[in-house]
């Protein structure tokens, strides 16, 4: 009974990080956290979800212990955690931003023939964020171009979104040899992306009934 009262513990004190309650104890919800990782209750991905969502909450202190929690556990260990990790030194949140780590920690999950095709389409979206930015690199649209290809091939259908809004001048830029706007480029991008992205659906809609 007291392992399930502590599952349950855990359970509404989740449910209140989600809801950024301002009445959550961030620290004992991060030694709960680590309790059960220890435990062997807590799998990696789930510790690597645990740590972006205290990574993006708003609740003072969260971000800091999101990376202190990565530290703890080892990113090493997981690729989930590894893509986390990279995404924290990119930001910045949590701790300092590092972009030359995060893009090479990106760059081995994509090499990594273990990780799953999710964890590296969302390896390569953030390389083409990157890019596409100019964050901590030279901005390069044709990089970028080919970093969005890759993450749509690999399941990340926003991708495709990202790229119609390229071919619609929608960059600030074009790669050499590209000519912009190029609006049967863009459609077929949305279409592309199709139901699975509802993003890429509201364009479509949004250009074909103007």
């Amino acid at each position: 009974m007291a392992e399930v009262s502590w599952f349950n513990q855990i359970d509404r004190e989740w449910a209140a990080l989600t809801r950024h309650d301002p009445g959550l104890d961030i620290e004992k919800f991060y030694r709960h956290v680590l309790s059960a990782y220890k435990s062997g209750f807590a799998p990696l991905e789930s510790i690597a979800s645990t740590a972006n969502a205290l990574l993006v909450s708003a609740l003072p202190g969260a971000a800091y212990l999101g990376r202190k929690m990565l530290d703890q556990v080892g990113v090493d260990k997981h690729p989930a955690l590894r893509v986390t990790y990279a995404i924290s030194l990119l930001s910045g949140t949590g701790g300092e931003a590092d972009y030359a780590l995060g893009h090479r920690v990106l760059r081995d999950v994509l090499k990594d023939e273990h990780a799953p095709d999710k964890l590296k389409g969302l390896s390569a979206a953030a390389l083409g964020d990157s890019a596409r930015l100019g964050r901590g690199e030279e901005v390069d649209l044709e990089l970028a171009k080919a970093q969005y290809e890759i993450a749509f091939e690999l399941g990340m259908r926003d991708a495709a979104h990202t790229l119609g809004l390229y071919w619609e001048n929608c960059w600030s830029g074009a790669a050499p040899g590209d000519v912009l706007p190029d609006r049967p480029r863009a459609l077929q991008w949305y279409k592309r992306g199709g139901a699975a992205s509802p993003r890429c659906m509201a364009r479509l809609q949004a250009l074909t009934t103007n």
